[in-house]
């Protein structure tokens, strides 16, 4: 066996940022999240492309409905999810005081989908909110998940500040198929799957955007 990883100087990076502005709570966020690296030798293409462009697609989608979304619809595209989640540590130190207006957040990195579940991690009182939107989106063929999810990977430092988690599940029964690997590439992703995500992704921050009320405050997760 011949390894060839090798550890190299670090570089600047950032993650990237952008938005649709809501109406009436525009200072309060729905955020999107997703990664821009990849692993070598691969492109990339399910992890984290995929997720990118749902990301992406879910909330440009979003802010076209009508009436407008009341919330602001935020996608970060985190740095360096693959070599130590720095983009995602150092997001919430960035934002400050602003985490407090992030009212929910998700993320997208398990490949293109479909989404076949909607779980959550949210105080029981916003329980209401995520059955309504599986309501919307069970005919897309997403069951109804739990309320104990733990969020993806880059959103964990809002989840342990307190911000209430969305997480339309991604079907990863084919992922590790090729996940970190050469075979990574464009050809894998099937364009109907990403449809279908982006849809659900779509409608799960529109949702969440025009909830009246800003969602209760989670614990932070137990200690491993």
């Amino acid at each position: 066996m011949v390894v060839t990883a090798r550890d190299l100087p670090q570089v600047r990076s950032a993650n990237v940022i952008a938005e649709f502005p809501g109406t009436d709570l525009a200072s309060e966020i729905v955020l999107i999240g997703a990664h821009l690296d990849s692993w070598d030798p691969g492109t990339g293409a399910l992890d984290d492309g995929a997720g990118v462009a749902i990301a992406m697609a879910a909330a440009k989608l979003a802010s076209q409905a009508e009436p407008r979304p009341r919330r602001t619809i935020r996608v970060v595209l985190f740095a360096n999810e693959e070599f130590g989640l720095s983009g995602a540590a150092r997001y919430p130190v960035d934002e400050g005081a602003a985490v407090d207006k992030h009212a929910f957040a998700m993320e997208a990195d398990t490949g293109a989908g479909p989404v076949f579940r909607l779980s959550s991690k949210v105080a029981e009182g916003d329980w209401p909110l995520i059955e309504k939107i599986h309501g919307i989106v069970a005919p897309l063929g997403v069951e109804l998940g739990n309320n104990n999810t733990g969020g993806g990977a880059d959103i964990q430092p809002l989840r342990r500040l307190g911000v209430p988690i969305i997480s339309p599940i991604l079907d990863a029964s084919l992922y590790f198929d090729v996940h970190h690997t050469a075979n990574d590439t464009l050809d894998k992703v099937d364009p109907e799957h990403i449809r279908q995500s982006a849809a659900v992704f779509a409608v799960t921050a529109y949702l969440a955007a025009m909830e009246p009320k800003l969602p209760e405050r989670l614990p932070p997760p137990p200690s491993r």
